[in-house]
């Protein structure tokens, strides 16, 4: 088999999301990648930060604000070798409105070499999956802030496409001394319009979760941890499933078994640990614990890091960059770049000259 068209089928197939291997039904996978180094480093999602930061419209939309007029992003994501994912956006305050942010995700296989059953090439074709989203946020009040996003969503692979949309809904609430986060957030409810195949419409990868953040008094630290998939109890799939059949020792009966969902390893499998050093505003590390990852990419016998993200930012004049190192399959490690900017920023300096 064509390595890349291997590659293409781990990406699609494999688990690079936390609910993959436990509903294959699903389409759209993409969506639950994180598209920005920050995500990534937090172990998929940050949807408590209060920062201005436009890089996390896309997990909580509530963050939007009236201090991200004029901000504008740039994520590039080195998947598996030629499979690339990146993501742009920019955001625009409008007084008494609130602001709003257009955004790009999309995600490319590169090209294959198109063959027949005896290996007959005819042609090459390519594959790639996008998604359009429009958000908007606003405060309600000193304490409280909501959002929503709507994605348009096109997918095609060669001859095969699909379309769909989906929507986000979002809430902030930041304490008065700054201190505590949390969000609250529903992804990805929407549906597929156009199949890939006529009459096999199948389910987005909805995704419910909370999460706190809690930043030291004294020290620069600020710890996170995230919920996810509230909108499903059982995590560990077809291991334990209640009135599982099966087929006793003679072959001949079959028997349903029922066995238990409330383990303490379906409870972690829900949880993401992170922790940030924050020494200045202009510079940050970041590490994360995905226990969902780490049982779902382990691969017996071999020792690995895939349950740990890590990642670092820093200001450079006028630019915000960051980067972070995960792994979302068994075939390898991933590597995120982000770059943003205050576009107002570059007019001040141009007015002064």
């Amino acid at each position: 088999m064509n390595k890349k068209l291997l590659l293409l089928y781990v990406a699609i197939f494999s688990v690079i999301s936390v609910s993959a291997q436990v509903n294959s039904s699903q389409t759209y996978k993409f969506l639950n990648l994180p598209t920005s180094a920050r995500s990534a480093a937090m172990g998929g999602s940050f949807i408590s930060s209060a920062s201005s930061d436009l890089n996390l419209v896309a997990d909580n939309p509530s963050v939007l604000d009236s201090t991200m007029d004029k901000l504008a992003t740039i994520s590039y994501i080195n998947y598996l070798s030629d499979i690339n994912m990146g993501y742009v956006a920019y955001s625009k305050y409008y007084h008494g409105v609130g602001t709003f942010s257009a955004g790009l995700q999309f995600m490319g296989y590169g090209d294959f070499i198109r063959a027949d059953e005896t290996g007959q090439q005819n042609g090459t074709f390519s594959a790639g999956d996008y998604a359009l989203d429009i958000s908007y946020g606003r405060a309600i009040d000193s304490l409280f802030s909501v959002g929503a996003s709507m994605k348009l969503i096109y997918s095609s692979y060669d001859y095969l496409n699909s379309f769909g949309v989906a929507f986000d809904l979002g809430g902030t609430y930041v304490s008065k001394n700054k201190l505590f986060t949390a969000g609250a957030v529903i992804n990805n409810m929407g549906m597929e319009l156009k199949p890939y195949f006529k009459g096999d419409r199948q389910k987005i990868p909805l995704n419910m979760q909370i999460a706190g953040s809690i930043k030291l008094d004294k020290a620069p630290l600020r710890f996170t941890f995230l919920a996810n998939n509230l909108q499903r109890w059982d995590l560990v799939g077809n291991q334990s499933v209640d009135g599982l059949p099966t087929i006793n020792s003679t072959g001949n009966n079959i028997s349903t078994t029922t066995q238990k969902t409330f383990t303490v390893d379906n409870i972690f499998r829900h949880f993401v640990f992170g922790a940030e050093i924050l020494p200045s505003e202009n510079f940050f590390i970041q590490i994360a614990y995905n226990y969902l990852r780490k049982k779902e990419l382990s691969v017996p016998g071999r020792t690995s890091l895939n349950a740990f993200s890590f990642g670092l930012g820093m200001r450079i004049k006028r630019l915000k960059f960051s980067y972070a190192l995960a792994s979302y399959t068994s075939a390898g490690t991933s590597h995120h770049i982000t770059l943003s900017t205050d576009l107002k920023s570059f007019r001040r300096k141009s007015s002064s000259n």
